[in-house]
């Protein structure tokens, strides 16, 4: 298909992390194919989106897993000094696309942060394609000063951000952090997660992960371990 296809053997794990993150981030723009070894697609198209000057180390453990499990994962590499709105409509190409050429029966997204906010765009964007979007720690209501140039988004009376309506078959559930234990977010009078759509479901997060803080960043790792079954304290 003429994407880029990375084997998630050569992304460390453990001290390497960092490493892996920036091996992750040093893509092209665009869908990135991550395989384990030579495995087939299957039937679920899994694809990944990160946030906001993300360093992709937040990613690692989580998807190494996920490939492990699913036959087709991908990781969406996009520009984020462009508004989310303006990067959910050529990830929703991105995907019609794939689900056109592949023979998916359902689509899982899973976005962090920024690429929360880009999931919640594209969700409208969609269709009707059996689609189940993950949000984590997504700034959803608005972040201070990082749309102040994205002139074409719309705001409610509570100066909280608006989102086109999606689909009934689209499936949208948000896994909040604590608000004081995000490193992004506690500094915020208010919690940036907190806004009024029609989730699914929302999961609110625990404070801590296997004895330490689970904050902004770990968060991708509870929720993706989570939904294979892999348990974190």
């Amino acid at each position: 298909s003429g994407s880029i296809v990375l084997d998630v053997n050569e992304l460390g794990e453990g001290t390497e992390i960092m490493s892996a993150g920036l091996h992750l981030m040093d893509n092209p723009y665009g869908v990135i194919e991550l395989r384990n070894g030579e495995q087939e697609n299957d039937s679920v198209l899994v694809m990944a989106v990160h946030g906001y000057e993300s360093k992709g180390y937040e990613w690692i453990t989580g998807l190494k897993n996920f490939a492990e499990h699913y036959g087709s994962v991908f990781f969406f590499r996009y520009d984020w000094e462009r508004c989310p709105d303006k990067i959910a409509l050529d990830l929703s190409a991105e995907i019609q696309r794939m689900s056109k050429r592949g023979d998916y029966k359902k689509i899982l997204l899973f976005g962090h942060s920024y690429g929360g906010m880009v999931l919640t765009f594209a969700a409208s964007s969609l269709d009707d394609l059996p689609a189940e979007i993950h949000v984590i720690a997504a700034p959803l209501s608005g972040f201070p000063n990082l749309l102040d140039e994205c002139g074409s988004l719309d705001y409610d009376d509570q100066d909280k951000l608006k989102y086109p309506q999606w689909d009934k078959s689209v499936k949208l559930i948000q896994h909040k952090t604590v608000h004081a234990q995000d490193g992004a977010f506690r500094d915020l009078a208010t919690d940036p997660q907190e806004i009024e759509l029609p989730f699914y479901k929302i999961q609110d997060l625990p404070p801590t992960m296997d004895g330490h803080r689970l904050g902004h960043n770990w968060s991708v790792t509870w929720v993706l371990d989570q939904h294979i079954g892999k348990p974190h304290r």
